[in-house]
């Protein structure tokens, strides 16, 4: 298993999906901290807390967009990123490809299965890269966010215990989601097995909370949803101090779900799968 995590590893870093995925990064750090904007693809919970804001301050609806945003200093910036860190989950498609689909369209996962490798270690190499990636793209993103902010408005406050605590208390919630995302994206992968995943794992991220939030509308019952979806979920936990902790143990359990049924779910589909 590891003879394949490693051969991913040094396909991953001389191919160009890696670097086109960090410059992306890169951008939108800077632009967050330069303009106060967020990163913003699809639904996320930093957009519906908008939305709200509106809706209970009709007098709010002639105020200019840059009448929202406000540059963060490097303190702020971990908290006011993490409110979208559904974003990532987009930006992740070029490593999911790198890891996974490309082997599927250019015949390397039948010759690797033709070689002696078992169908489980070649999942399980595949299912832990994507998850290892999904987990150094959150920390790379809140890392960068803060630094490219202290430089451009300052740090802004104390980088001490307190700190570092109010960051951990949202960064590792938000990183279990963010493997259930990535969990989600690779069962894909084994399922469709063709560069096609990529427009349905896109589809599998923004149509839901879309659905929700256009639902919501027609009632508020639906709103309850929000609980059980993953990419708003995943924003929300920036409001971790306020959750009930009954909400944010159903959360971590619902990403569990959403782990346990993507990772056997793939397992299962691939152990049987005609690879051509």
């Amino acid at each position: 298993m590891m003879n394949i995590i490693r051969a991913d590893i040094y396909r991953i870093v001389r191919g160009k999906g890696l670097y086109i995925t960090l410059a992306i990064l890169l951008a939108v750090v800077i632009m967050q901290a330069a303009t106060g904007a967020t990163m913003s693809t699809g639904v996320s919970y930093g957009d519906i807390e908008m939305i709200e804001t509106i809706v209970e301050n009709p007098d709010l609806e002639n105020m200019e967009i840059s009448d929202f945003l406000e540059k963060p200093t490097g303190a702020e910036a971990p908290l006011k990123a993490m409110s979208n860190t559904t974003g990532l989950l987009y930006i992740f498609l070029p490593l999911l490809f790198f890891i996974g689909t490309v082997d599927f369209s250019s015949g390397a996962a039948k010759n690797t299965l033709a070689g002696g490798v078992s169908r489980a270690k070649y999942y399980g190499a595949k299912l832990i890269l994507s998850c290892i990636s999904s987990a150094l793209l959150l920390f790379i993103y809140v890392i960068l966010s803060m630094l490219v902010a202290t430089a451009v408005s300052g740090f802004g406050g104390t980088f001490d215990g307190a700190f570092l605590s109010g960051v951990a208390k949202v960064f590792f919630p938000q990183l279990w989601l963010c493997i259930a995302a990535a969990c989600v994206g690779n069962f894909l992968v084994f399922l469709m097995r063709s560069p096609g995943v990529i427009g349905v794992y896109i589809a599998a991220m923004m149509v839901p909370p879309i659905l929700i939030m256009l639902l919501t509308y027609v009632d508020k019952w639906f709103e309850n949803l929000i609980d059980y979806e993953l990419t708003i979920s995943i924003g929300k936990l920036v409001t971790i101090d306020t959750m009930p902790s009954g909400d944010i143990a159903k959360t971590l359990i619902v990403g569990a779900g959403y782990i346990t049924a993507a990772a056997v779910g793939g397992f299962f589909i691939f152990r049987k799968a005609e690879i051509k």
